[in-house]
């Protein structure tokens, strides 16, 4: 296992195989893996590729994302199939979701996100946010490239970071900040800088005040939610008009 741990990663082509699922095109590489699109037949799946350097480095941290997705199953967290433990590959399964990250949608194209769309990511953002709580699970990850949309779904992915609340070194407002920069991401996409001078985010945004509210509570600029019932009335109360 060592001499296995020492070996370097093996880049998969499309077309080759990988048990029996054929290889489609690498879709990204992290610091943890690397993912590619499979197929089987018709259905598409994705395969996450566990790099060795940080198996022997991180050790047991690199399995959270599999014991956690084993426990979940929601309409928009991919579902895991299956283990690979090959010679030249430690990796997993997963359900394959349809979208772009939101990453790509507001750098490379370039989309203005209005209220209603805003509203609309939000509401299942905190939807999925209120699942995970209730497993007992927090996120820690909630990012623009770890979350996909097709124009109406949302689906959250990359669990690497995961954890079990566990009210100490775990609690579950780590995911409100996320949650809030995730927001605060999709009001950018349609400021339009006045002058040159750098102005924190809620003097800059143009926002309602409940709206400033809610984000800095979010942030911890004010006294942060207790818990994820809050955020969710607190978010219908600032949103309600949508």
């Amino acid at each position: 296992m060592v001499l296995n741990l020492l070996r370097r990663d093996k880049v998969f082509q499309p077309y080759e195989k990988v048990s029996e699922y054929k290889i489609e095109r690498k879709l990204g590489e992290g610091r943890f893996g690397i993912c590619y699109l499979i197929s089987q037949g018709s259905q598409f799946y994705i395969l996450k590729q566990l790099k060795r350097g940080m198996l022997k480095e991180s050790g047991a941290k690199v399995v959270y994302e599999e014991e956690v997705l084993k426990d979940l199953w929601h309409g928009s967290i991919p579902r895991f199939i299956s283990r690979i433990d090959q010679d030249n590959l430690c990796g997993y399964i997963l359900e394959y979701k349809e979208g772009k990250t939101f990453e790509d949608i507001i750098y490379l194209d370039k989309h203005k996100f209005s209220r209603e769309e805003i509203y609309g990511v939000g509401r299942q953002l905190v939807d999925i946010l209120n699942y995970l709580h209730s497993k007992g699970i927090v996120h820690r990850d909630i990012r623009v490239p770890n979350t996909l949309y097709d124009g109406h779904s949302v689906n959250l992915v990359d669990f690497g970071l995961a954890r079990w609340i566990d009210n100490k070194k775990y609690q579950s407002d780590m995911d409100f900040a996320f949650l809030g920069d995730f927001i605060i991401h999709l009001y950018y996409t349609t400021f339009v800088a006045k002058s040159r001078k750098k102005l924190p985010w809620y003097k800059e945004l143009d926002l309602t005040n409940e709206e400033q509210l809610f984000l800095k509570k979010l942030m911890g600029v004010e006294a942060r939610f207790g818990n994820i019932a809050e955020v969710e009335q607190a978010f219908n109360e600032t949103y309600k008009r949508f």
